[in-house]
Formats: structure tokens, C-alpha cells, sequence
């Protein structure tokens, strides 16, 4: 499912309706996705209360909206929460995870990705952005950032698995 017609079944949901009137200063903070090889899990969909600096999730799949408990945002202390804004949405995931996967091929030919996990975001000084961490055989990570409007590759980074221990 892509992520606008997940977003779109979010918004006619009847509970997600009554959620959002009693949650009325929350924002569109993120969504998440883990790829594997053999399948395409269901989104996960975000959404910030500056209020308490919490986040409230809903987990959207083809049958069924789940919502998932209020819980505390994973970021840095003075790190902004950011709306992300739907309308700079304007090329399909498929198409983003396609120009990531062409410049991986091209930029790092060696790496065979076991999952992909992907982040939609808005960080700054990029926007919003998919923020795409490739888990390799070889026990790396590829991150890409990909702009969200254009698919413009605007940071790549490969680091070991093992080098996050020393961190």
C-alpha cells in the first residue's frame, strides 16, 4: 500500500476521527516502514503533541488501524519535531525506494541489503525527507537521505554495524 492511500485510509477511519478531535494539536510527524525481501509490512503513522512531547502511532495495514499506546518521541533532547507538510509529497514511495536502490547500485555495488527501513521525516537542513538505512549482508549500514519532493539524493552515508558499539 502507498503511503497516501494508507494516509487516506487513516483519515476516513471513524476512530482516527475521534482521536483527532480530542486531539486536534497534534501534527503528521513521520512514517515508517520496514522492507524485507520476501514481504511489505503495513505503515506506521505518526503523529506529534508538542504539547507533552509525546507521539501517538497508528498502525495502518490493508484489513485492519491499529492504535497504538502514547509514548515518549525518540530524539535528542533539542531536537524540533517537525510537521511534515503532504503536499511535497509528490513522488510515490516505489519511485523513492527505485532512485535509492539505482544509486546504491551505482555508488556501492558490494552492498546486498538483507531490509530496508524507511523513514519519512522532516529534519533539518533538509525538509522533508525519506531517511532510507540499508541493513547489508556484508553487516553495514547505508543511509541515504532522499528528498521527499524531487527524489534528489542529498546524503549518503556507510558505516559498520560494529562501529555503533564504539559510539
Amino acid at each position: 500500500m502507498e503511503l497516501k492511500a494508507a494516509l487516506d485510509k487513516l483519515k476516513n477511519d471513524n476512530a482516527f476521527k475521534n482521536w483527532k478531535k480530542e486531539n486536534e494539536n497534534t501534527f503528521f510527524s513521520y512514517a515508517f516502514k520496514i522492507l524485507k525481501e520476501e514481504s511489505f509490512g503495513g505503515w506506521q503513522i505518526g503523529f506529534y503533541n508538542k504539547a507533552n512531547d509525546k507521539i501517538t502511532t497508528f498502525s495502518i495495514n490493508e484489513d485492519k488501524i491499529e492504535l497504538n499506546q502514547e509514548e515518549e518521541v525518540f530524539k535528542k533532547p533539542d531536537m524540533k519535531v517537525n510537521e511534515i507538510n503532504t503536499a511535497k509529497l509528490k513522488l510515490p514511495f516505489d519511485k523513492i525506494i527505485n532512485k535509492a536502490e539505482s544509486f546504491k547500485k551505482k555508488k556501492y555495488p558490494k552492498e546486498i541489503d538483507d531490509k530496508i527501513i524507511a523513514i519519512l521525516q522532516n529534519l533539518e537542513p533538509f525538509g522533508d525527507i525519506w531517511n532510507l538505512t540499508y541493513i547489508t549482508k556484508t553487516f553495514n549500514t547505508l543511509n541515504i537521505k532522499v528528498d521527499a519532493e524531487n527524489g534528489r539524493i542529498l546524503q549518503h552515508k556507510l558505516s559498520s554495524i560494529f562501529d555503533f558499539r564504539k559510539e
